[in-house]
């Protein structure tokens, strides 16, 4: 079986087909395919987290989290992800920055997911206006790592890419 697209919709799209496993044995698989993220930890002067409140609107309620957002079609390289992560760290915070660090991938939701989110740590922050999208409602605010890491043990921040792009950039001694 090739693969059947069953759903489309914006840059999101639900795939079956015929796959081999690792024992040979062929199995119909489903799968949501995504464009890919980015995820950027920025790190003010002042040695704080920039943070956004944001509202999702598939759990109806707000998160606590890093921005990030969408790889469009032309943001697929190497160079273009990096892109994809200072636009949205300017269009969602209003930032720009001068130093940046990559700090790998993360597979969110493999079971049934095909999305990469491409990590990153960005530093010496300057103002720069951007533009949100229409369906985007963010409060922009900052934390210490201290308040962070509080944060995550009570339960404050649940935002699974935002802790595991924070403690993949603590755990490689990128933070103070």
């Amino acid at each position: 079986m090739q693969q059947q697209s069953l759903l489309k919709w914006h840059c999101f799209e639900v795939t079956r087909e015929q796959q081999r496993l690792p024992n040979q044995q062929q199995k119909t698989i489903t799968t949501l395919r995504h464009p890919g993220a980015v995820v950027v930890l920025a790190i003010n002067d002042a040695g704080n987290i920039v943070m956004e409140r944001q509202y999702r609107t598939a759990i109806q309620d707000w998160l606590v989290e890093l921005p990030a957002g969408t790889i469009e079609a032309d943001e697929q390289s190497e160079n273009g992800i990096l892109a994809c992560a200072k636009r949205e760290l300017q269009e969602e915070v209003n930032l720009v920055a001068e130093q940046w660090h990559s700090l790998g991938k993360l597979y969110p939701a493999p079971g049934f997911c095909d999305e990469i989110q491409y990590l990153f740590l960005a530093k010496q922050l300057s103002h720069q206006a951007g533009q949100c999208d229409e369906d985007e409602f963010i409060e922009v605010f900052e934390m210490s790592s201290a308040e962070f890491e509080k944060g995550i043990v009570n339960g404050t921040i649940n935002d699974a890419k935002t802790i595991a792009c924070y403690s993949r950039a603590k755990l490689a001694g990128l933070l103070d």
